[in-house]
């Protein structure tokens, strides 16, 4: 199970990521992958959550040795284990987007994963396109719409064809509260 916040970015998805921290890691490791995943987790669990944070520009990763299937298009997609999927955050694991996700791009670039636009006319040679409008194409039933018209269309697609389902997460951080120096608002907990 991935959590993603853009659903009609599916058909873009050329590799799965966990959290160094989730339960899958041991499950989805094949015996020829077993001693580069340990020596990196080991590495991984040396960073507190919030160096991982601030260090997202430094990209590692390793290979699980596991294929997951896209739910869309049937493609076989690796899944990779990495220091920028937070644990805590969703469900520990996500579906790469490279085209529209500069994080994932960076990945991507790093270990020479491929790279699928998805809207018209966007240019992912240098860096992501992280802009949510355009048109949508390499995106079967969503070719020709908005993005703004394919993102609940790709949720309903999801939920009637029982891929997936709609769920609403709310992330309390506190970045504005901790810039205050000599006083601050009432932090609800």
């Amino acid at each position: 199970t991935i959590f993603t916040t853009r659903a009609d970015t599916v058909f873009g998805v050329t590799f799965m990521v966990l959290a160094p921290e989730s339960e899958w890691v041991e499950k989805l490791t094949t015996p020829e992958q077993k001693e580069a995943v340990e020596a990196y987790l080991a590495m991984a669990k040396k960073k507190t959550e919030r160096e991982r944070m601030m260090e997202a520009r430094k990209v590692t990763g390793v290979f699980s040795g596991s294929y997951a299937t896209n739910p869309l298009t049937g493609d076989k997609v690796p899944v990779w284990i990495s220091e920028y999927v937070l644990a805590g955050y969703g469900t520990g694991a996500i579906m790469a987007v490279p085209a529209h996700d500069s994080r994932d791009y960076a990945f991507a670039k790093t270990f020479d994963l491929p790279i699928i636009p998805l809207i018209e006319g966007c240019d992912v040679s240098e860096s992501s396109f992280d802009a949510k409008e355009g048109v949508m194409w390499n995106s079967g039933f969503l070719n020709g719409l908005t993005v703004k018209e394919a993102i609940p269309a790709a949720i309903d697609y999801v939920e009637k064809h029982g891929i997936g389902h709609r769920k609403v997460n709310y992330r309390l951080r506190d970045a504005i509260f901790s810039r205050q120096r000599y006083w601050g608002e009432p932090f609800p907990m």
